[in-house]
């Protein structure tokens, strides 16, 4: 799918999308459209928020930092009215990530800018900017080596086509790594080669792995290549490629200078002067260990990314959490055919209360995250038969699961650790607000479809359930099956029990009674 730039389109909602980048140094946002498979770019912001230099060594980021984070999604708020919130999507990566206080600034943070925001793993930021970068490659079938240097991270993935093969996240990004070897006021060689030094240190382990792949072609994408790129080409140190040759004439250039502050380097902005040591030495770093030659520049990364993942859920041709999950099914190696007969039942309950429980979320995939539920809820017996349920919901919690942010991980496994056993009012309320009233009911279906499905019997099951008042509920089997089944029925009515204490009331009645 290309992407074009035109901004003189009439915005049409409906098949507007937006996605948000809440990065270490800086926030961007960009709204695009989709017309005959072609995704055109109508808008575009940026803003250097240094979201990373407010976070503290005990972790907190400050408050002088959130204040500049939230002005900036207030800003970016304004430009999103309009567009419908399915359309929109925001993430936080690594500042976020490893911010104590992430979850205290995202409850502000989302009153802002009027969406909710997603906290994505490091595997999950590679994964997406992976895919925003191959939208802008010519289609051949060469390996590529992506590289994205974030102000908290750095990024490096192999794949081909628009699909990713190794995904790898380190941590060191050209804010950090600034910081922490004071290159941010002026660059002197001893720090920079203690930076260079460190960087390798960092990629070192990765590297035998990454050079086993192997890779036909470099690409890098986002700020400080862009910039460093830009700077090369701009003062005659190389041509249409970053090069190692070329980047040691920049960080000469720097050395010499007697501040950033004060330099003068065709390409480099002000904005980007305090960052770009942590950034050069990253790259040097990656050049010198990985041996490449050269390296193009992208013009996509993680938000073009985000939008061409948001289509591919949209129009149902590709969610890779689907993919997600059959991944972990197979790699788990359990009994595949017990889970497929699970969800199929979930997936029938659910279709039959979706209506009368209003069964919806403006952002979760209700749904799919019950059925996802239903095939994974096994998996931790590839670790253990005892305690598989908290074995279970570790993996689901824990797993690099392309496509999911942390919180569907977390809720994932909230219904896969509780999908048996008590619950009580605990349970419920490390919920959070907006699933209070919309996961005791997922987590009730789940319940059922396991217990109905306990003797793990081949042959199809007629059974429905019917909503008799709110929270009342009913199972309808034929004449005679629940006495043809008691050990189903003996299980299903110790359940019944169970789940009064959530709050609900479970009958079992035969097609003659009353269904």
């Amino acid at each position: 799918m290309a992407i074009l730039v035109n901004k003189s389109l009439t915005m049409n909602t409906s098949d507007t999308f937006a996605a948000i980048d809440l990065g270490s140094n800086s926030f961007h946002m960009i709204i695009a459209r989709e017309l005959d498979g072609q995704l055109l770019l109508l808008d575009r912001h940026k803003e250097t928020v240094r979201l990373r230099m407010g976070l503290g060594p005990d972790g907190q980021l400050d408050q002088a930092a959130q204040e500049r984070a939230i002005a900036c999604l207030t800003r970016f708020g304004q430009r999103l009215r309009g567009i419908p919130n399915q359309n929109i999507r925001a993430v936080g990566t690594n500042t976020l990530r490893l911010a104590n206080n992430a979850s205290d600034f995202l409850a502000l943070a989302e009153i802002a800018l009027g969406v909710q925001i997603d906290i994505i793993a490091g595997h999950e930021e590679a994964r997406l900017i992976y895919l925003g970068v191959s939208h802008f490659l010519a289609k051949d079938d060469q390996q590529q080596l992506v590289m994205d240097i974030g102000g908290g991270s750095t990024e490096f993935i192999i794949g081909t086509h628009f699909d990713p093969h190794s995904m790898t996240s380190t941590e060191m990004g050209c804010v950090s790594i600034s910081q922490q070897f004071n290159l941010i006021e002026r660059i002197d060689a001893v720090n920079f080669q203690k930076a260079l030094t460190a960087c390798q240190l960092v990629l070192r382990p990765h590297v035998p792995k990454l050079r086993q792949l192997g890779w036909d072609k470099a690409i890098g994408a986002s700020g400080s290549i862009k910039a460093i790129h830009e700077t090369l080409v701009g003062n005659g140190w190389s041509h249409e490629f970053i090069t190692l040759a070329g980047m040691e004439k920049l960080r000469e250039a720097l050395i010499n200078s007697e501040s950033l502050e004060k330099t003068k380097i065709i390409g480099l902005s002000d904005n980007r002067k305090p960052v770009i040591g942590g950034g050069l030495a990253i790259l040097m770093a990656a050049f010198q260990l990985l041996d490449i030659d050269r390296m193009q520049v992208s013009a996509g990364a993680l938000r073009e990314g985000l939008i061409l993942d948001m289509l591919g859920r949209v129009h149902h041709t590709q969610d890779v959490r689907e993919t997600s999950i059959r991944a972990l099914l197979t790699s788990s190696r359990i009994d595949q055919a017990q889970a497929e007969r699970v969800s199929h039942c979930a997936s029938q309950f659910f279709e039959q209360v979706e209506q009368d429980w209003n069964l919806t979320h403006p952002i979760l995939p209700l749904k799919s995250l019950l059925v996802w539920a239903a095939l994974t809820h096994e998996v931790g017996h590839f670790i253990s038969n005892r305690k598989y349920r908290q074995h279970s919901a570790y993996i689901i919690e824990n797993a690099d699961l392309a496509g999911f942010n942390q919180e569907e991980q977390r809720l994932l496994a909230w219904l896969v650790l509780r999908h048996r056993s008590k619950i009580n009012a605990r349970d419920l309320l490390i919920l959070p607000d907006d699933c209070l009233r919309v996961f005791p009911k997922i987590l009730l279906l789940l319940r059922l479809a396991i217990r109905l499905h306990r003797g793990r019997e081949a042959q199809p099951m007629n059974v429905s359930l019917k909503l008799i008042q709110e929270n009342q509920l009913a199972l309808c089997f034929p004449t005679g099956w629940l006495t043809q089944n008691p050990l189903t029925q003996l299980d299903l009515e110790i359940e019944a029990k169970r789940i009064e204490e959530a709050g609900f009331s479970l009958s079992l009645i035969e097609e003659s009674e009353s269904c």
